[in-house]
């Protein structure tokens, strides 16, 4: 009988492990197109400092929050002039969007923004 005990606890006990590990793994892959981002130079009257201002739009069907991103500044022949990271503001409902601001970078004319990390909060009803 301790033998029967003993091999449904190893069994279980794997079963429990290797469904942990796949679930972790497909937790880190996100599909492609969950985030949108946008941006545009921010008025000059703002600040004394140059600055961008982006949105970040949530296709997925997850609340996230703590949404880092990479702001890459590019010259005019798409060369990286600069690399920043900036944080989202608060968390971001499905279908939702929150904006962020950043310092322009010298000799940028365009700007590549990818979100870096985040994370899930819930699965939620769009707005």
């Amino acid at each position: 009988m301790t033998n029967i005990v003993s091999r449904i606890s190893l069994v279980f006990g794997l079963v429990l492990v290797l469904s942990t590990a796949a679930w972790g793994q497909g937790r880190d892959q996100r599909p492609a197109g969950w985030f949108r981002v946008s941006w545009a130079p921010q008025d000059n009257s703002a600040t004394p400092t140059p600055r961008i201002q982006a949105s970040v739009h949530n296709d997925s069907p997850y609340r996230v929050t703590s949404v880092r991103l990479r702001v890459e500044g590019l010259d005019a022949e798409s060369h990286l002039v600069g690399q920043r990271s900036a944080w989202a503001l608060g968390d971001i409902a499905p279908g939702g969007d929150t904006t962020f601001v950043v310092e322009s970078m010298p000799g940028a004319t365009s700007y590549r923004i990818t979100v870096v990390s985040f994370d899930l909060v819930s699965v939620g009803q769009a707005p």
